[in-house]
Formats: C-alpha cells, sequence, structure tokens
C-alpha cells in the first residue's frame, strides 16, 4: 500500500518538473528512504565543490535502464573548491520522467526551479557535470528569516529517516594479560559515536554565512592539497 506520504512526494515532484500527476506511471525505489546520518567532515571530504546554487532548466533520460534528471544550475556563491561565482553547470539526480513513464527515488535531491540551495557536489564527468554528495544529505535549501531578512539553511525534506553513525570498529588487540590492569580511556563504540559532528547539526537552520565559514575551515583541514594551492 502507497502511504500518504509517497503519494504526495509523487505529486510534488511532478508538480515541479511540469507535469500532470495524472496519466503518468511514477514507480518507487522505497516507500521512503533510510540512510546513515552523514558526519559534516564525511560531507566535507567527499565534495569537489560546495556552492550556492539556483536551478534552472533540465532534461530527463534513460540510462542504463532507468531515469536520471540533469538540471541546468547557476552558482550564486561559491563556498569551497575550485567552482565560483557566476559559474554554469549541471547536477545529475536519479529520477524523472521521460514521456509517460517517471521514476522517484527517495532519498534523492530536489530541485525546484529558481529555489537556491547549498549543495555539496562532486564531478561526475567532464563538462561541469556533478553529483550531490551524499544524495539529499548533501543539500540545503536556503530560506530568508522573515524577521531578520537573514539567509538560512533547512535540511531537505527529501532525506527521508536517518539512523545514528555507526562508531569505527577499534583495532584487535590482544587478551589482557590476568591481573593486570587496564587504562580507562573512557573511549568506546558509542562514545565514539557521540562524538561524529553530523552534517545536519551543523548546517540545519543555521545562518548561511556562519555554515559558509564552517566549511572552508574544514575544507582547508581536510583538502590539503587545494588549500596549498590558494
Amino acid at each position: 500500500m502507497v502511504s500518504l506520504r509517497s503519494a504526495l512526494s509523487r505529486v510534488l515532484v511532478l508538480a515541479a518538473l511540469g507535469l500532470p500527476a495524472a496519466g503518468v506511471l511514477v514507480p518507487s525505489d522505497a516507500a521512503a528512504s533510510v540512510s546513515i546520518a552523514v558526519g559534516f567532515d564525511v560531507l566535507v571530504k567527499d565534495a569537489d565543490a560546495v556552492a550556492v546554487i539556483t536551478p534552472g532548466e533540465h532534461t530527463s533520460v534513460w540510462e542504463d535502464g532507468r531515469i536520471y534528471t540533469y538540471t541546468k544550475v547557476h552558482v550564486d556563491r561559491g563556498v569551497a573548491g575550485d567552482v565560483g561565482a557566476g559559474a554554469d553547470g549541471w547536477v545529475r539526480t536519479m529520477g524523472g520522467v521521460v514521456g509517460k513513464v517517471g521514476q522517484l527515488v527517495d532519498g534523492e535531491p530536489v530541485f525546484v526551479k529558481d529555489k537556491a540551495s547549498l549543495v555539496f557536489m562532486r564531478k561526475f564527468k567532464a563538462g561541469g557535470v556533478y553529483e550531490v554528495s551524499a544524495r539529499a544529505q548533501g543539500q540545503y535549501p536556503v530560506t530568508i528569516d522573515e524577521a531578520t531578512k537573514q539567509k538560512r539553511l533547512l535540511r531537505s525534506t527529501a532525506v527521508g529517516m536517518l539512523l545514528p553513525p555507526k562508531a569505527p570498529q577499534p583495532a584487535t588487540q590482544a587478551p589482557p594479560v590476568s591481573g593486570s590492569v587496564q587504562p580507562q580511556s573512557g573511549s568506546g563504540p558509542l562514545t565514539d559515536a557521540a562524538k561524529i559532528r553530523l552534517a545536519q547539526d551543523v548546517m540545519h537552520d543555521k545562518p548561511l554565512d556562519e555554515v559558509a565559514r564552517e566549511i572552508a575551515t574544514a575544507w582547508k583541514r581536510l583538502h590539503p592539497v587545494d588549500a596549498k594551492t590558494k
């Protein structure tokens, strides 16, 4: 049985694409996505560029037996990496509508024409074509605070359910010698997991300028080669 959320999501996606819901077959990969919450450092490390982009036109095509959508984007603000303000490119996402066949992939980023987002992008192929790192977890729509007129970021509604990340497994150690006293470091799987800064905790409902500074600082630490060339 299709959930109300899934049905509404399909209608919203079709509306965003400018297509009628009636008469279009829209299979889905899942009723709702379930993903492991991505760490902020992991997201920054995986990206080739971070930018505030505004989507424009899009086109959907069949590739390898499934539908992909290419959305043309304009870079409003380069935050990190080699993409600067004023540049144009394409972002590839899974799903879309070709003719009378549509595919909705839960957990994918959703781009709505003229609605800006902060996006973590990795290069897909030459010619300025990118994919979004960590899928919908790498997209943060930009909103305007009505009271302060300040730009803020929100977690994408396409993210779905997030599970806590798993802590790194400790290296295999030899069994303790009988009668010895083992050091109490206070560290273990639970405490290690708690130390991970989740991307959504760093960016959701935070001012865009504040997040941009956080990303720029982390970028220099996690992309040392890029930092040396600047």
